[in-house]
Formats: C-alpha cells, sequence, structure tokens
C-alpha cells in the first residue's frame, strides 16, 4: 500500500525529516519509509478519499471504537482532544493512506497498532467543503 502526498505534504516531511534529532527512532523509520514509499501529487490532483494535512478523519485502533480527529502538523493545546498531529506516530501513519485502508502502524519497536480508516469526512485539498452529512447521521 503506497501512501499518496500531495507536493506541500511532501516538503514538510522532507523538513521534518532534517530536525532528525527531535524525534524517536522509531517515528524517523516510518517517516522515511514513508517518503520512500509515496507517490506525490499536486494538490489538485489528490483523490478525496485519501488523509491529507487537515483532514477530518474517523479511524479504528486494535478494532475498537471509533475515534475522529483533524489530521495537523501541531496538535493546538486547546483542540488537542481534536487534532493529531503528523510529528506522533499514529498522525504519520494516517498520513496519505486512503479510505478503507486497514495497516500496521508500530508505535515503538515493541508495540505495534492495527489501523482502519473508515471515513475521510473532510479534506481540504480536494475540496474545502467535502463533508458527508448523510454518514455521519449513521
Amino acid at each position: 500500500m503506497k501512501p499518496l502526498l500531495t507536493e506541500r505534504t511532501h516538503a514538510i516531511l522532507i523538513g521534518l525529516v532534517r530536525q532528525g534529532g527531535r524525534h524517536t527512532a522509531t517515528y524517523l523509520q516510518q517517516l522515511h519509509d514513508k517518503l520512500q514509499k509515496a507517490v506525490v501529487v499536486p494538490s489538485d490532483a489528490i483523490d478525496p478519499d485519501v488523509v491529507t494535512l487537515g483532514s477530518s478523519v474517523r479511524y479504528r485502533v486494535n478494532k475498537g471504537g471509533a475515534m475522529e480527529h483533524n489530521v495537523a502538523l501541531y496538535s493546538k493545546n486547546d483542540q488537542e482532544h481534536q487534532t493529531l498531529s503528523i510529528k506522533s506516530v499514529r498522525g504519520l501513519a494516517l498520513l496519505g493512506m486512503r479510505e478503507g485502508d486497514a495497516f500496521t502502524a508500530w508505535q515503538s519497536p515493541d508495540r505495534c497498532e492495527d489501523i482502519e480508516i473508515e471515513m475521510i469526512m473532510m479534506q481540504p485539498e480536494a475540496d474545502g467543503e467535502l463533508l458527508r452529512v448523510q454518514a455521519l447521521r449513521k
């Protein structure tokens, strides 16, 4: 499964690589893997079912309850429970993946999470107004 990244997001991830020492070894390995496997496209060519920066996504971890987060570069203190930073292992794992994807993300060398993306509720690069209201009513 190859992650799909916009040119802008790819450039941001390259910047995170350059900051290397500020992240765990697990995070840096995941970051390098994501960049190596990624397909990079212009922002206006990204599919609406791909997690990008600014996306609102519903997903499950280890078949637990559904969680919803806005994927962001930074987690704002006043919105910490609503945002998931791509500077976290889980946030990075979601970035570039598609609705319906199920995959394993390593949190540390001895702990992994099985993640399933249920829905991209809003994805700003494809369409800033895309919101699946009918799905939210389920």
